[in-house]
């Protein structure tokens, strides 16, 4: 059995984060998960991997979107 694609949303607007993740699962991919900050999604990907990172560039925290991307 094929594996979905597993994307990463970081995003601090939580409705908005809601809305892409139930669009992205809708189209057959899996999600995981949603974080609100740079520094969280970093965390993050140490643990679990994803295929694809949807980020904002703009955050709250101390790294923006931009910043988070080239740390990655």
């Amino acid at each position: 059995m094929i594996q979905p694609i597993q994307i990463l949303v970081v995003e601090d607007e939580m409705i908005i984060a809601a809305n892409i993740s139930m669009q992205l699962t809708e189209m057959g991919y899996e999600v995981s998960g949603i974080v609100p900050r740079g520094e969280d999604a970093l965390s993050h990907i140490k643990t679990n991997l994803p295929d694809i990172v949807l980020i904002d560039i703009q955050l709250k925290g101390e790294l923006d979107g931009i910043e988070t991307a080239t740390m990655m």
